[in-house]
């Protein structure tokens, strides 16, 4: 079994504004156009994601992009790029199939390094929130131990993690306990985290509309 990342971004920025400046992204994401500012971010998402002590199936993520595209290649859209045979790559179709698939893997990207297990909302709906966000990491870094073989078992193995047979349920922030000696370091990472993810957003915004 693989030894469990550490998450580098906890001891200094807290988990609500981790959670608020990526919902924060999620707009600023999907307005940009160019595929290539986007796959610039993903770039950046990525690094933040292993910082955040997460592993991504990064095969899994290009597979699904070049699905997406082919798929809108098959409508025509746009200046001819190439021809095989009956089948024609045109500009448009290319670049809005990218600019899809690089997207949807860009939201996934900022859920995972937004959003932690000790995350905790106000209110009962947000804690029904922390608690279905913890339960989406929980299924989503299972999917690596689900086995062909043991198809049945091994899904079964990662639904008791969650729901524990005792009746309760797994609550976030059960497995770990972190310390609160870093307060100083915190507020100086509360401030500068959305701040510089705010000033990235802002410059590919004025670079994608030039």
């Amino acid at each position: 079994m693989r030894k469990k990342k550490p998450d580098m971004l906890s001891p200094i920025v807290a988990e609500g504004v981790r959670f608020w400046t990526g919902l924060v992204l999620i707009p600023l994401f999907l307005i940009i156009q160019s595929p290539l500012i986007k796959l610039c971010f993903i770039v950046l998402f990525a690094i933040s994601v292993n910082l955040a002590g997460k592993r991504v199936r990064y095969l899994y993520f290009i597979m699904m992009t070049a699905s997406i595209t082919f798929f809108h290649l098959l409508t025509p859209r746009g200046t001819i790029l190439w021809e095989i045979g009956v089948f024609r790559i045109t500009e448009g179709s290319l670049i809005n199939g990218l600019s899809r698939g690089i997207g949807l893997a860009g939201l996934v990207f900022i859920s995972l390094f937004s959003v932690t297990r000790t995350l905790k909302l106000p209110g009962k709906l947000g804690g029904l929130l922390g608690r279905t966000f913890f339960y989406f990491e929980v299924i989503l870094d299972g999917k690596k131990r689900v086995m062909a073989k043991d198809f049945i078992g091994s899904l079964d193995r990662i639904l008791l993690e969650i729901f524990p047979p005792d009746g309760g349920m797994a609550q976030p922030g059960e497995e770990r306990e972190q310390s609160l000696a870093a307060h100083r370091g915190r507020r100086i990472g509360n401030v500068l985290y959305p701040l510089i993810w705010g000033l990235l957003g802002t410059g590919a915004l004025i670079l994608d509309r030039a």
